[in-house]
This record gives structure tokens, sequence and C-alpha cells, in this order.
């Protein structure tokens, strides 16, 4: 789940309008702490205490002739009925005082207040390391995701890439170089980084006879993989065709230096580095050497018929007439006739 911007920049200035409205409160509540204890240290001094604002009751006028007969020191009715309603009016302070408060309360209070809001931050802080944690999660499980995917993609190109490049040379082995050119050019579109394709759809143009395609393919080829032997040795073969003998000297030599067991590549720049008169006497050479190949061939085959038939063979030879022929042997039915004679002979 990716993190909504608009939500995160929301909830920010939710936490930050909230920290003013605490920040406002708390200022609120510190006045009215200093407020009431200036209130209870004036109660407690008596200033604001309701009943010392009361009136006291004034005694009602006496009758005229009346004479409250009492003994000194002893309280007389009246006495004891203003006693009572004193004591009375005392309780009744007791209940409406206001009652100062204990500095321990506004203590705990404010312990809970701070206890609270500490707690909501720390939940706040939590969560929000929380959803940042899942999106962070969220979003290497989506890298993660596409570059799989990626991977997947990929070796499905490689793969079709490879069996066409397959294809391509099944039909440069049957002959069919339209065939095959086309099946290496499917094979390039399907996989660019592959230099194999490239290469061989240049011995495709090599033996269709265009030159300067051979030399552009390889010339991706060797992009993509300098080291490629095969490709070197084509385009030397495209430049020897279309003259430039010096480049096809040079790509025949780097060609070696990377595979020094290379015969056909040492003696195709033996080749190139001949002379006219040179290049004649060495074809003249190579003709005797096939010439003189051939008779050994011949003869060894020859040798080999010989083995197969055993070690004698049959002769078959007629023989003269006689020598000694009589005259009185006038009919010629008499005379001996020609015999075969058949002869074994050592092979």
């Amino acid at each position: 789940m990716m993190p909504n911007p608009g939500k995160m920049l929301g909830l920010q200035a939710q936490v930050r309008h909230n920290a003013a409205e605490i920040s406002e409160y708390f200022s609120d509540l510190g006045k009215w702490e200093e407020e009431v204890k200036a209130k209870d240290k004036a109660i407690l001094k008596g200033d604001l205490n309701p009943a010392s604002g009361k009136k006291k009751a004034t005694p009602g006028v006496r009758q005229k002739g009346f004479v409250e007969m009492v003994p000194s020191g002893v309280l007389g009715p009246k006495d004891k009925e203003r006693k009572k309603k004193k004591k009375g009016d005392d309780d009744d302070d007791e209940e409406t005082r206001i009652k100062p408060k204990n500095y321990q309360d506004y203590n705990q209070w404010d312990q809970f207040v701070h206890k609270d809001l500490d707690k909501m931050l720390e939940d706040f802080d939590e969560n929000d390391r929380q959803e940042q944690e899942e999106g962070h999660r969220n979003r290497l499980a989506e890298e993660r995701r596409k570059i799989d995917e990626q991977e997947r993609l990929a070796r499905a190109h490689v793969e079709e890439a490879e069996r066409l490049k397959n294809l391509g040379n099944d039909l440069l082995k049957s002959g069919d170089l339209e065939g095959a050119r086309n099946m290496y050019g499917r094979a390039i579109e399907t996989d660019e980084k592959n230099h194999v394709p490239f290469a061989n759809r240049a011995q495709v143009y090599l033996k269709l006879e265009m030159y300067e395609d051979a030399i552009k393919d390889c010339d991706s080829a060797l992009a993509i993989d300098p080291r490629y032997v095969k490709a070197l040795m084509r385009r030397g073969t495209a430049k020897e065709a279309t003259g430039d003998k010096a480049g096809a000297i040079a790509d025949l030599k780097k060609a070696v230096m990377l595979e020094p067991s290379n015969k056909q590549a040492k003696d195709h720049i033996k080749a190139l580095s001949m002379t006219d008169e040179e290049k004649a006497e060495a074809e003249r050479a190579k003709e005797e050497e096939e010439k003189r190949k051939a008779a050994i061939a011949e003869k060894e085959a020859k040798e080999k018929r010989k083995k197969e038939r055993g070690g004698k063979k049959l002769m078959v030879r007629e023989a003269s007439d006689t020598p000694a022929t009589r005259a009185g042997d006038a009919d010629p039915t008499t005379r001996p006739a020609r015999v075969k004679i058949v002869e074994q002979e050592e092979a």
C-alpha cells in the first residue's frame, strides 16, 4: 500500500493544530490555576468569606415597660436564643464556605494531563512510524516485483532469440540463404544484445556476395563482443572482397592474437601478404599437392580391393596348337582343340 501524500500532509497539519490547541489549553489552565490559588489565599484571610459579609441580626425593639429579670451572669431566654441562632449561622457558614484546594490536586491533574498528552503523542509517533515502515516495505515489494518481471521478460526474449538463431542455422545448413537471413533478423529484433545472430547473418551476406552488409553486421557483433573471433574473420573476408586488403589483414591479425592456434586465420594472412608471383607459385604447389594426394588415395584404394578378394587370383590363358601335326590328319575335327588352362597366381 503506497502512502497518500495528501493524507500525510493533512495529518501533519492536524498535529500542528492539536499542538497549538493544547498549548493554548495549558496556558488557560495555568491562568485559572493562579486565579484559584489567589482566591484560596483570600478566603483563608477572610476577605472573601461569605459569612463575613452577613449582617448580624439586630434585636427587636423591646416593648415599653418590659423588664427582663435575670440574675447577673446567667443567660436569659433571649441570650440563649441569640446564642442558638449564632451557632446555626456558623454552621451555615461552614457549609457555604469555599474550601481551599490542596496543591497536590493540581499536581495530580498536571501529571494526568501531561501523561495523557505524552501517551497520545507517543501513539501518534508509533502509528506514523508503522505507516512509514509499511509504505517502505510496500515500495520495496513493488520494486522487487518490477525487477522480477523485467528479468522474466528478458529471459523469455533470450530464449526466443536463441530458438530463432538455431532455426536460422538449420536453414543455412540446408542452403536456404533467404530463410536464414530472415530468421537471423527476427532473432536480432528479439534480442539486440546477442552478438551471434549478427555474425551469422554476416556469413549469409558473404555467401550472397553482399559484402557491405556483411561488414555492418560484423561491426554490430564486435560492438557487443569485441573478442568474437568469427566476426573478425568474416569481416576480414568481406574487406578482402571489397579491396580493403590492409583492413582484412588487421582483422585477421586480431583474430590470431585472440586465438593463437587459429590456423585458418594464419593461412589467410599469409595468402594476403603474398605477391602475385608468390600466389601463382603457391597455386601450382597446391595443385601438385592435390594431385599427389589423389594418386596416393587411388593406390590405397586399389590395395584395399586386392585384400578384399583374397591372396590369389585366377588367370585364364589359351594354349597354342600342338607343333607336331601329322600330314595324314586331314580331318580338322581330329586336330587337338585349343584348351583353356586355368592357373592360380599369387596376387
